[in-house]
């Protein structure tokens, strides 16, 4: 099925950040490790690993925590991008301490771009075993044969490249989120840095090397600014997996919940893409959200509005 250019708008739907008696109707709870089977997992567990022990244990199919928990961060990299504060955010910014009832929100949820990483790793390792399965055929092939050993080498090569390009995908729209936080040329070697380390994750020389670039990637895009803010710890909580918009002082999606629902509907694989698998919505029927911003801009945003990825999604599947 082809990508979706210019896909749905948030504005479009009703929001609502709601209250402690709010009550959920559905909650979006696939984690890391939605829709793989047994042995799937198995084989994401020989290519990354098991690092560490106790509560230092991990790996790649549970939740890597590895966001600033400075509310400070928060704070200071959306005044430089032009972003307006959250209530909780401008709590935090005028004691220097981290707000309370309140906690550090993702965009597109850190499980969900775990979930596209576990699945993407897989679908670039069969790619590349069945390149190197034709690459060997080529040998010796003549004929029918070798037309097809060129047809499969092809196929290898483009569902590697397509995993990458989906995982690149999101890394570029958060990051491209920011400019003005960081400089664009800071912003440019990171997003290079990603597509490096998405690279290095999928064939690196070993499981602590392959472990680590994965883990770089996540931070330095999902769990960076770009994709966080600080909001409301019980709606937080209340919303999990998924897309959490963060809305306006009117109650309205902002200029980047926009983009990087975009992004999500341009780079997501189908099966994330359906309205259980992105909104959890509350008793009425209204999409929930973890916080609303409580001033205007104090300047005008910085990043691109074109959010930064590439202009050529790649195809899902």
């Amino acid at each position: 099925m082809a990508p979706r250019i210019g896909g749905p708008k948030l504005g479009n739907s009703p929001f609502k950040v709601g209250e402690s008696k709010t009550k959920v109707n559905g909650q979006v709870k696939y984690g890391p490790t939605g829709g793989l089977n047994d042995k799937q997992k198995q084989h994401l567990n020989e290519h990354y690993g098991k690092h560490g022990a106790g509560v230092k244990k991990q790996n790649v199919l549970v939740r890597l925590t590895q966001y600033n928990s400075s509310h400070s961060t928060y704070t200071n990299a959306a005044q430089a991008s032009g972003r307006p504060l959250t209530p909780q955010e401008l709590a935090a910014r005028k004691t220097g301490q981290n707000a309370p009832d309140s906690s550090i929100n993702h965009v597109i949820a850190s499980a969900t771009g775990q979930n596209v990483f576990n699945h993407e790793t897989l679908r670039f390792k069969q790619g590349a075993k069945d390149t190197t399965a034709a690459t060997g055929e080529l040998k010796t092939a003549t004929g029918d044969a070798l037309t097809e050993a060129q047809k499969k080498t092809r196929k290898g090569l483009a569902e590697q490249a397509a995993s990458v390009g989906r995982v690149q995908g999101y890394s570029r729209a958060t990051l491209a989120e920011r400019k003005g936080e960081l400089k664009a040329g800071a912003v440019q070697q990171k997003q290079d840095a990603a597509l490096k380390n998405t690279l290095t994750a999928m064939q690196g020389p070993d499981q602590a090397t392959r472990f680590q670039a994965y883990k770089d990637v996540l931070k330095d895009t999902f769990d960076a600014p770009g994709n966080l803010r600080v909001g409301d710890i019980t709606q937080n909580k209340k919303i999990s997996t998924g897309f959490d918009a963060p809305l306006d002082k009117n109650g309205k999606p902002t200029a980047r919940a926009e983009r990087l629902y975009q992004a999500h509907q341009n780079y997501g694989p189908e099966r994330l893409l359906t309205d259980g698998n992105v909104f959890t919505k509350n008793n009425k029927g209204e999409i929930m959200s973890s916080s609303q911003h409580a001033d205007g801009p104090n300047n005008k945003r910085k990043a691109e509005d074109d959010g930064g990825g590439p202009s050529k999604p790649t195809k899902r599947r």
